[in-house]
């Protein structure tokens, strides 16, 4: 009889092998639970620490690429590095990235993700987006806000986030028209490129085109249905279940991502030229 192996790679038995990894899967929800609290625990200690959420992506705990991404909003400076890792002298591949605003760290098997945001900076992009005065910048998009509302919340000193959902609710229409003119205007120089890349047959420019095409016909599109932008590992779920999209869109879209037996670049081109003239169209 031939042994079988389960998605980790150990054997078993044929009709063991789902049950098998659906067992280690909630046993891994489970530990990374018990890590998150653990984590938040640590964190609450610090003076500046105001709210503490993580956004559900949804994903397999047992996915190679998972992780946890825990947003910390703050009030005034947060603790010197050497304070931040003596935290969690017992993690795993400690680091602090841009400028010390965001750790990440393996704690317990778990992959951390720490990042710190200035609550009077977030106060400041709000107040502007709510309002029909100078705004930021738009290339970032929409997702800051989007995890500020779909994330679930671990630790509250106060009603802060709770305020701040509210007033998110109420955004300008300027707002939405600033993202959307920023995010076309980004599709249209991405196609631009796709067209040059076709020309000088450049498969790395054409592929590096079609990633920043495709993201911001996406953004474009979230913008239009006054949606904020999640990441972009739910952005092909997501866009392609908003309630106003150009027709026909959900079969150019896959047509358009498919890598194997898929399109020539050139019909790819013409494919998302379609595509941005259809969506200029809404």
């Amino acid at each position: 009889m031939q042994t079988t192996r389960d998605r980790a790679g150990v054997p078993c038995g044929d009709k063991l092998c789902g049950h098998n990894w659906e067992v280690r899967g909630q046993e891994m929800k489970r530990k990374a639970e018990q890590v998150i609290s653990e984590v938040v625990e640590r964190v609450s200690g610090w003076d500046a620490v105001d709210t503490v959420t993580v956004l559900e992506s949804g994903e397999d705990y047992l996915d190679p690429y998972f992780f946890f991404s825990l947003d910390l909003y703050c009030r005034g400076s947060i603790p010197e590095r050497s304070v931040r890792e003596a935290a969690f002298e017992d993690a795993f591949a400690f680091e602090s990235l841009t400028a010390g605003r965001k750790d990440r760290f393996v704690l317990k098997d778990i992959p951390i993700r720490l990042e710190y945001k200035d609550i009077d900076r977030f106060n400041a992009i709000i107040e502007d987006a709510v309002t029909d005065g100078a705004k930021p910048s738009r290339d970032s998009g929409t997702f800051m806000f989007y995890r500020l509302t779909h994330a679930r919340v671990l630790k509250q000193q106060s009603d802060w986030l709770d305020h701040v959902k509210q007033r998110v609710e109420h955004l300008s229409e300027s707002f939405w028209d600033d993202v959307r003119q920023a995010a076309q205007a980004r599709m249209e120089h991405f196609l631009s490129d796709l067209y040059a890349a076709v020309v000088r047959e450049d498969d790395l420019f054409f592929l590096v085109s079609s990633a920043g095409f495709i993201k911001s016909l996406c953004s474009v599109l979230f913008a239009i249905n006054r949606r904020f932008e999640p990441s972009s590992r739910l952005l092909a779920e997501q866009v392609t279940a908003l309630p106003v999209l150009p027709e026909p869109f959900a079969g150019r879209f896959e047509n358009f991502l498919r890598a194997e037996g898929g399109l020539s670049p050139d019909k790819r081109y013409e494919l998302g030229e379609l595509m941005a003239r259809s969506v200029l169209a809404l």
